[in-house]
């Protein structure tokens, strides 16, 4: 059993920019943003956190440095929309910037410029065709907990990239990341299959697996392009050899210019439901 995570992108970023041996530690901007097609664009935005070397980062300290004021502009080549931010429970710290203004739509590309302080954010991404769940099935079961496997059908052309979220009924209210179920197509052909062991909740213990008799799951596979599988991978990999709070710094990989994060276009085809029995 892991400690407590913070595992959302948001918070793991916000705090990773910084080392605690660093004398003059660099404050950046931290985003969180994405879009499917056939929803809005949402938007989480921080500035890192200083750390001190004998104090620990609470979860008080993340909302003093959530970037409130920050004007947050979203284009899809016909229209630029201003993104209003308001806050949102269902995210940690509870504050987002979205529109209902912009839709998501496959294939068309989403240029996100964010100004703050003395920052300036530019960033693009583009909605890939979303691919189908073929099937979901229980594969392990221990005690009263078990895994499932994600199938679905890669399309012959290669540079196809996955990621799958998840949702129980009574637990969740939002989507959430489920643990190491991420993959790009250059390592299988024709079926392919994630593992799902987990979901990574916010502030809650990460034990492997957290799918329980009796939850009701419902499961979200998303394409993405290759900028937004490598910032996955680079976490699945961090989260795969931590124990606490997962570490990025200015050197991981982003689609972003002038800030650390990740804004990414996914493809989402109609999610699929299973209860567990």
């Amino acid at each position: 059993m892991m400690k407590h995570a913070f595992l959302l992108l948001f918070v793991c970023l916000a705090v990773a920019a910084c080392s605690k041996n660093d004398p003059d530690p660099q404050s950046y901007l931290v985003l969180e943003g994405w879009i499917e097609n056939g929803a809005h664009p949402y938007v989480l935005l921080s500035e890192s956190i200083p750390l001190v070397a004998d104090r620990d980062v609470q979860p008080s300290d993340l909302v003093g440095f959530v970037a409130k004021w920050a004007k947050v502009t979203v284009s899809d080549g016909s229209h630029e929309v201003v993104l209003t931010g308001h806050v949102d429970q269902n995210y940690f710290p509870p504050y987002v910037f979205t529109t209902d203004e912009i839709t998501g739509e496959v294939g068309k590309t989403y240029d996100i410029r964010v100004e703050y302080k003395d920052y300036v954010v530019t960033g693009s991404t583009t909605i890939p065709e979303p691919v189908p769940i073929d099937s979901l099935r229980i594969l392990t079961r221990q005690d009263s907990t078990c895994t499932l496997g994600c199938y679905f059908t890669d399309p012959p052309a290669k540079g196809n990239y996955y990621k799958v979220f998840t949702k129980t009924s009574g637990k969740d209210r939002r989507w959430q990341p489920s643990s190491l179920a991420c993959i790009s197509d250059e390592v299988f052909e024709g079926t392919g299959e994630l593992p799902l062991f987990c979901a990574q909740r916010m502030m809650d213990y990460l034990n492997f697996p957290n799918l329980y008799y009796g939850d009701d799951v419902w499961v979200k596979l998303c394409t993405m392009d290759e900028f937004g599988y490598r910032f996955w991978n680079n976490f699945e990999m961090s989260l795969s050899s931590s124990l606490g709070i997962i570490w990025f710094n200015n050197k991981t990989e982003s689609n972003l210019q002038g800030a650390l994060g990740y804004w990414t276009g996914y493809g989402v085809d109609t999610p699929k439901r299973i209860y567990l029995k």
